[in-house]
């Protein structure tokens, strides 16, 4: 209880990450990426993907590419993902439980609100306008903006600076260990929601509180969440 009213009289403004956070997506792009790297032959293993999670998409290429050696085929294995990909996002793309209510309560706050993200401007945005959350932001900010993606600061320390606000007083919510060491190096205040990745004894001492979903942060913003919250 203590620990909730501390962090929430700090926050002035809340960045969330994407991927795995908002959107239920990190299950579906795992198996466009397992099932495109199996299409031409090799195997991408759910603890080497998982070590990934989090990285902008050049870096993680340029890491499939050395984990699999030189006869790996990437141009055939790209080609396989994307097609995998747009599959999938042709059903749907989930939010996560809590996300809509959540987002709702902090606009009720007028609290600023940033998206940070390792995925392309493009892909964000599309994700953002066809579930309908895009009004919800103030910025957004993915890898196109930044020279570094996460586990450097770069993608928290812009998002801040465009909100007007310090990063020491922004609440940041990562799914991703990368994420939440970014977020930490930035100085921000680093809440993490698990989604693939549980949180390890790394995370749980450098994160300021772990939660079990996107409800329990929302209790963090309320009468409620003032009797348990975090």
């Amino acid at each position: 209880m203590s620990q909730a009213r501390s962090i929430a009289s700090q926050v002035q403004a809340v960045i969330f990450d994407m991927d795995g956070l908002i959107f239920d997506t990190e299950p579906l792009i795992r198996r466009a990426v397992q099932q495109a790297a199996r299409s031409v032959g090799f195997d991408i293993s759910d603890a080497f993907y998982g070590s990934m999670i989090g990285v902008p998409g050049p870096e993680f290429d340029i890491l499939v590419q050395r984990h699999l050696g030189p006869t790996f085929p990437f141009s055939d294995y790209r080609a396989a993902y994307r097609g995998e990909w747009s599959r999938l996002l042709q059903q749907d793309i989930p939010i996560k439980p809590g996300a809509l209510e959540l987002l709702a309560r902090l606009r009720q706050l007028r609290l600023p609100l940033g998206l940070a993200t390792s995925s392309g401007r493009e892909t964000a945005e599309q994700h953002l306008r066809l579930s309908g959350l895009r009004q919800y932001f103030d910025v957004i900010v993915t890898r196109n903006d930044v020279t570094r993606g996460k586990p450097h600061p770069d993608l928290f320390l812009k998002a801040a600076d465009e909100l007007g606000i310090s990063p020491k007083r922004c609440l940041v919510l990562e799914d991703s260990h990368n994420g939440i060491r970014a977020a930490v190096a930035a100085g921000c205040i680093p809440v993490m929601v698990p989604d693939l990745l549980e949180a390890t004894d790394e995370m749980r001492e450098i994160c300021c509180a772990v939660a079990s979903d996107l409800n329990e942060v929302r209790l963090f913003f309320s009468t409620e969440g003032q009797t348990g919250g975090f």
